[in-house]
């Protein structure tokens, strides 16, 4: 028979776990061992819900191209709100110094200017993500991408058809080209999207809902459409009943509410001229 491996304990010899004497291996584990602060803990949370964010953007973009979500408008507005707290969550992984210096021990291949958050944790932890990660770095659906690249082919087609046509005059004029830009598109649908959530969760005041409607109608101002070489407001079905509510909140006090039946009007309003909006940009 053979001898015993070496560290085998036997009656004829001693058995030392370790030479650092101050590790003591029956300790348990605690949370606390593991996340000494608040800090820490606030950086591991926002990390695990980044992750959970990355695997709930991958599958959404996965039913997309598949045909399985054939409402691009519930498309456009889970991930603009995917999008919206992945924004959050990445600046509160750097709300300080501090979290950021948690942050590169738990992520090294960070770089220095911590744009590849994302990336180092999906490599990481081993998550294969890539439609995800090119969503979130894009920062906007695939509707919006798309609806700006057909922008810029045909604006590029209409001015070479205004060329042509100035060369040619029985060459017929170019046809309406919106200008809107996907930065904008995405700006405008993240409003839609904020005030809508509010209402669903009863903010019913004028302190929280004007400056809301006020960002919104702002951000649809700045869209423009091109008709004819010149450069207008972009219209759309319910756009005018966006301002009338933007005066009738603006006439308020601060302490008044909408009833409950003119905020249900508010909601159907807001989501009819969301539709409408959405439809022009086809």
């Amino acid at each position: 028979m053979s001898a015993p491996p070496a560290y085998a304990p036997t009656t004829t010899s001693t058995y030392t776990p370790s030479e650092h004497s101050h590790v003591n291996y029956n300790e348990e584990i605690t949370r606390s061992s593991l996340i000494p602060t608040s800090v820490h803990k606030s950086v591991y949370d926002s990390l695990c819900e980044l992750y959970a964010i990355l695997n709930v953007t991958e599958m959404v973009e996965n039913a997309f191209v598949k045909d399985y979500i054939t409402d691009k408008e519930k498309y456009t507005a889970t991930i603009m709100r995917l999008v919206n707290q992945c924004q959050i969550l990445l600046e509160s992984v750097r709300a300080s110094p501090t979290h950021e210096q948690i942050l590169s021990k738990i992520l090294p291949d960070l770089n220095l200017d911590y744009s590849n958050v994302l990336t180092a944790l999906a490599a990481k932890y081993d998550l294969h993500a890539p439609l995800a990660l090119d969503r979130l770095a894009k920062k906007v659906p695939a509707t919006i991408e798309h609806f700006h690249k057909h922008v810029e082919k045909a604006e590029n087609s209409g001015q070479k058809t205004q060329a042509d046509s100035t060369a040619d005059e029985s060459v017929p004029a170019a046809p309406k080209l919106s200008a809107a830009s996907a930065r904008l598109v995405a700006e405008a649908t993240g409003n839609f999207i904020t005030l809508m959530d509010a209402l669903k969760l009863n903010y019913n005041t004028k302190t929280q809902l004007h400056p809301l409607l006020s960002n919104l109608v702002i951000s649809l101002n700045e869209l423009v459409t091109r008709e004819q070489s010149q450069t207008v407001t972009l219209e759309f079905p319910g756009k005018l009943k966006l301002v009338s509510w933007l005066i009738k909140l603006n006439n308020l006090a601060d302490s008044d509410e909408l009833a409950p039946e003119d905020a249900e009007l508010f909601l159907q309003d807001l989501d009819a001229s969301y539709k409408g909006f959405y439809d022009s940009l086809e």
